[in-house]
């Protein structure tokens, strides 16, 4: 049976944060809350800059924050396992070293973020938007990228094996994915996508498409 969520106002979940609490797992916040437009946003920016997040890092593990509005959030080494983020905005939002393992960001904006040697496997991303995003070595074998726009995306030495519904992403053919780890299948819906374009292949398979 799931662990039943324990709900949480976003002013108080800001003030736990600078006062030092790491551990929000199992929590529910309120629906819509706008963090990045929130009075406090600037001292939680500092405070997570200031922090060793590397050492002690944010923890909100099964936890939901659907329709969170958290552009520009920063936010390396977040532990997010089996948290929904769906129709939640993070545009520009730097996630490096984060753990998404399961998580669910249907809908969700992440155009600019930067989820740089992340792990995203097995994460729903349906509908979401990463245009511009960085996601250079990310783990994302098995994820959802059904509707998702991968417009301008760097996917450069990521871990796209065994990727589910590649062929139904948007914009597939302006993604990078330099040097990726790939099996024939994403290969043959990359080149599909970039039938016209043989000069492209071999630089989005670093030179062995």
């Amino acid at each position: 049976m799931a662990k039943q969520l324990i709900f949480m106002k976003g002013q108080e979940f800001v003030k736990k944060v600078i006062s030092g609490e790491r551990d929000f797992s199992n929590i529910e916040l309120e629906q819509d809350f706008d963090l990045s437009g929130y009075e406090r946003f600037n001292d939680l920016q500092i405070c997570l800059k200031d922090a060793d997040l590397e050492e002690k890092p944010l923890i909100v593990e099964n936890s939901k924050f659907r329709k969170l509005d958290a552009d520009g959030l920063y936010l390396p080494f977040l532990k997010a396992n089996n948290a929904n983020f769906k129709h939640a905005t993070f545009m520009g939002a730097y996630f490096e070293n984060a753990q998404f393992k399961s998580a669910d960001f249907r809908y969700a904006k992440l155009a600019q973020v930067n989820m740089r040697n992340s792990n995203l496997e097995n994460a729903d991303l349906r509908q979401a938007d990463l245009y511009l995003s960085s996601l250079i070595g990310t783990v994302l074998a098995g994820a959802d990228l059904s509707g998702v726009s991968l417009q301008y995306t760097n996917m450069q030495a990521a871990d796209v094996k065994g990727i589910k519904n590649l062929g139904l992403a948007r914009f597939v053919e302006t993604a990078n994915f330099q040097f990726a780890d790939l099996t024939e299948k994403e290969k043959s819906v990359i080149r599909r996508e970039l039938w016209a374009q043989e000069g492209k292949k071999r630089r989005l398979f670093g030179g062995s498409g």
